[in-house]
């Protein structure tokens, strides 16, 4: 679970997923001749050849056994909590974490208790409700109690404008599936889409639909869905805040729900005023949605509210709705088998309290020494990356200064939090020997977090909040709206960090990783944000212009390669590229400088992006992903640097080469 805001405004990571595989310290040499031919391969064949998807996965590559270790770690401290918990402290994180857990495995209890009488409640509400008006009074509660989205959403988030300053943001139904699936006219969209609607039916009969009703219903769904799929904005889109930030005022809310919105009830549930300033991230998809709130369409829209509600809970209520839930993620990822029920609880009381989670993660694994060492190596980049800027051919000196201070401003969040959010300590989780249940706690974990977000509304923002981001998944990320990078805890070791290996080493592996997210700030995206986070432009016409221009080589560049068949999208995966490029480069000049080996940080570089995927997978990343496939990370990127070349003498007519004037370079 993740502070609603964080999932309104995009943070730059540096992968979509955690699904890597063996670590190892140093990546093996590869041939001289298969180098110049293919790198990714050159490097990681013989690795990849050795990797097995699991059996209950969708992929597999370099970095796995990093997360299956810190998974390891986390499960030993949980089910260690569990079986103690008569001896912990019921106010202390490591009792909410074993009682959550044992909520989850409770598997009686589950089947017994189901949804609960407080959605139960809101189940029976919706279908009595006799107007649009007061469904979506209903679903406004939802959304305002517990942060469910239905037909309607809302919270408080950093104005983009204004980060010092929180606004309100506005959503209405969103799709269940990406776009492209419910466009996409080829059989891999249209087994996802059947998949869907499967899903759909089985939760339909199991509260109650005759097979026949369930399908209906689904497929009446499924209609509609694809109907109003065009109006969604593209991925890229959504990293674009020219595209994404649109002001409007509470008053003019109940407009775009056709009228049927009570700015009474609204104002109530979210302490608003009707003059407040709202942010809609798509006014042409609401626009799209709020056409439907008419009365002769009401038992449609409490259809799409109910079965939002269905799959939003289906894996915290009984076992058979969970059954359902594995069984779709299995056929969607095209997994051989079923996540366990022993595997799913756990993920399950983790990602409920995740902020506890990377509590009890860092405070027993995490390394104050490595902390403070990947901060030095951050600082060496972050210098190398203002030298760069300072001696770009194609900016303005006056582009340059702000650019600058971009550099000297960014926070940087190594390992994990200073302090940790105080508004989880309301959280009092019930134990199965108190009578507490999943579902219920689940909804109570919301309530805390959806009131924190209201309540703290007038409060400043925190450029140092680590606020829906964990320090135990292998990931990194930029944020734009804080001008801020974190590099937690699970990145911090195996492959990317590793005190017994060389400096080179570590500048191929966690050194990259540094470099690219520093780079988001001057992506196609970032760039677009001053110093302080805001949505402020800093640059002068002319550069602008030329950064447009570079933009647009990267784009062609990468539109010329493919994975699996297919080409990748230049436009889709462009602030992406932006950053590894960036990285590496900044990261080349830096082992240059030193007098490092550049053969180390190249095929050390290349070795964490191996990895492989079932087929249908791979299809779902080219269609969604930000982030290009792993090979082209590593073959595109490489093939763009100078440096390369002169290591391994790539020539003309080698799988490596791309002429001097179709090779991408801006920062």
């Amino acid at each position: 679970m993740k502070r609603k805001w964080m999932s309104l405004l995009v943070a730059a990571s540096l992968a979509i997923g955690m699904f890597f595989a063996p670590v190892q310290a140093a990546a093996a040499e590869p041939d001289p001749l298969e180098a110049r031919q293919d790198f990714y391969e050159a490097v990681n064949a013989e690795d990849i050849a050795e990797m097995t998807i699991p059996a209950d996965a969708s992929s597999t590559g370099q970095f796995q056994e990093i997360q299956n270790k810190i998974d390891a770690e986390l499960e030993a401290l949980i089910t260690g909590y569990a079986a103690n918990l008569n001896e912990l402290d019921e106010n202390s994180v490591e009792y909410q974490l074993g009682a959550i857990y044992l909520c989850a495995t409770d598997t009686a209890a589950r089947d017994a208790y189901g949804y609960g009488p407080t959605m139960e409640g809101y189940l029976e509400r919706i279908e009595a409700a006799p107007d649009v008006e007061e469904l979506l009074d209903i679903c406004m509660e939802l959304a305002g109690t517990y942060g469910i989205g239905t037909l309607f959403g809302a919270s408080y988030g950093p104005d983009l404008k204004n980060v010092e300053e929180n606004v309100l943001y506005v959503q209405s139904l969103s799709l269940p599936l990406s776009k492209a699936y419910w466009l996409g006219t080829d059989e891999s969209s249209s087994s996802i889409r059947q998949l869907y609607l499967w899903l759909l039916s089985s939760l339909y009969q199991i509260n109650g639909k005759s097979e026949a009703e369930a399908d209906a219903l689904s497929a009446q769904l499924g209609t509609l869905y694809t109907a109003l799929a065009p109006a969604q904005l593209n991925p890229e889109e959504y990293y674009d805040p020219e595209t994404i930030y649109n002001v409007y005022t509470v008053a003019d809310l109940p407009g775009f729900f056709h009228g049927n919105l009570s700015l009474e009830t609204f104002c109530r549930l979210f302490d608003a005023d009707r003059d407040d300033k709202v942010i809609i991230q798509e006014p042409a998809w609401m626009m799209a949605v709020g056409n439907l709130m008419t009365e002769e369409n009401l038992p449609l829209l409490k259809e799409l509210a109910v079965s939002r509600i269905f799959v939003g809970l289906a894996g915290v209520t009984d076992m058979q709705s969970l059954d359902v839930v594995l069984t779709y993620n299995q056929k969607a990822g095209g997994a051989e088998e079923k996540e366990s029920l022993e595997k799913d609880a756990m993920s399950t009381a983790i990602s409920m309290l995740p902020d506890f989670a990377s509590r009890v993660y860092a405070e027993n694994f995490a390394s104050d020494e490595i902390k403070e060492e990947v901060e030095a190596m951050t600082e060496e980049i972050l210098a190398v990356l203002r030298g760069r800027i300072l001696n770009l051919d194609w900016m303005q000196e006056e582009t340059k200064q702000e650019a600058v201070k971009k550099i000297d401003s960014m926070t940087v969040n190594a390992a994990y939090p200073d302090e940790w959010p105080e508004y989880m300590d309301a959280i009092r989780i019930v134990s199965p020997s108190e009578g507490g249940n999943l579902v219920d706690n689940y909804l109570n974990i919301l309530s805390v977090d959806m009131r924190e977000n209201i309540v703290s509304k007038d409060e400043p923002t925190d450029v140092e909040s680590w606020n829906g981001i964990t320090t135990y998944e292998v990931n990194a990320f930029y944020s734009p709206h804080t001008n801020s990078i974190f590099l937690p805890a699970s990145i911090l070791q195996g492959v990317f960090y590793d005190k017994d290996a060389s400096e080179a080493e570590n500048l191929g592996g966690i050194g990259t990783v540094i470099g690219h997210e520093i780079t988001h700030a001057f992506d196609n995206s970032g760039a677009q944000y001053d110093e302080k986070g805001n949505f402020e432009n800093w640059w002068t016409q002319k550069d602008y212009e030329m950064f447009g221009r570079l933009s647009r080589q990267v784009v062609d560049y990468y539109n010329g390669f493919e994975n699996n068949g297919m080409q990748v999208n230049g436009e889709q995966t462009l602030g992406e590229n932006i950053a590894d490029l960036g990285g590496v480069a900044a990261v080349t000049q830096l082992a240059v400088t030193k007098g490092l080996d550049l053969s180390e940080v190249y095929e050390q570089y290349a070795s964490i992006w191996a990895g492989k995927e079932t087929p249908e997978y791979a299809y779902m990343l080219m269609l969604m992903d930000t982030h290009s496939p792993d090979s082209v990370r590593v073959n595109a990127v490489l093939s763009a640097m100078p440096e390369f070349y002169e290591v391994y003498g790539v020539l003309p007519g080698d799988g490596m080469y791309q002429a001097p004037e179709n090779r991408p370079g801006i920062w």
